[in-house]
């Protein structure tokens, strides 16, 4: 088999793509235990890298790409129902924390967003990309349906989700250091409303009390995304 063969076959099929993804991630998680859990290197970030180089070498369409793995996105829903029990864990905590966690979850959820949109259109960006922007903070599975629903583009929005959950899980530890964030409460549900689920996994990394808030963030700001996001911009429209 030549190498425009070779190159030919993995871009066109679809259980290749599958198992280099789960191999991608693989390597991801066995480099980032060797470099002693180094945050530049988690796995997503090293699976992510690893995926772009094939793709661009095989110049092979996300779209494509996206169609061959859909199985990984189907899991993606179950995963997260799993993380319901670190929250029962920690159920009592959370009750005494609902009212100021309601407040963040409103106000840091609508200034975030904001504040995305603003660069973006100061920057002369699409209404589009805008649009693609404003689910930056939810999971694939409810960005991938609330895009389509706000007519925003599905695989742009997925590359502003994975951007933001990489930067929370890379710059998360050190933005609490610097303002003295101390409790895991804290630090957990700001990386799950944030960086979504990826922020979660980091979180979880800090103690199972923050990676339960985090996944109480996480699934509250896909709710609430996910039901008042395509009505917001209805009414703007």
């Amino acid at each position: 088999m030549n190498y425009d063969a070779f190159l030919e076959y993995i871009s066109t099929t679809p259980l290749v793509w599958l198992l280099l993804t789960l191999s991608a991630f693989k390597i991801g998680i066995i480099v980032y235990e060797k470099s002693n859990k180094n945050t530049l290197l988690q796995p997503i970030i090293v699976a992510y890298i690893i995926i772009l180089c094939i793709i661009f070498l095989t110049n092979t369409q996300y779209e494509k790409y996206f169609e061959s793995v859909k199985i990984i996105n189907f899991f993606l829903g179950t995963a997260t129902v799993s993380l319901a029990l670190p929250l029962y864990k920690n159920i009592k905590h959370i009750q005494s924390l609902i009212l100021p966690m309601c407040i963040t979850l409103i106000v840091a959820g609508i200034f975030s967003t904001l504040i995305a949109i603003f660069l973006l259109w100061i920057c002369d960006a699409q209404i589009q990309t805008i649009l693609s922007m404003t689910t930056k903070s939810v999971t694939a599975p409810i960005a991938i349906i609330t895009s389509e629903q706000i007519g925003a583009i599905p695989s742009l929005a997925i590359s502003f989700i994975i951007i933001t959950g990489i930067l929370g899980a890379l710059v998360g530890n050190s933005i609490f250091t610097i303002i003295k964030i101390k409790h895991d409460t804290s630090k957990g549900f700001a990386l799950g409303m944030i960086s979504h689920a990826i922020g979660t996994a980091r979180a979880i990394e800090i103690s199972e009390k923050a990676g339960a808030f985090a996944a109480l963030a996480m699934g509250l700001t896909g709710v609430f995304t996910a039901l008042l996001l395509p009505i917001i911009i209805k009414v703007l429209q």
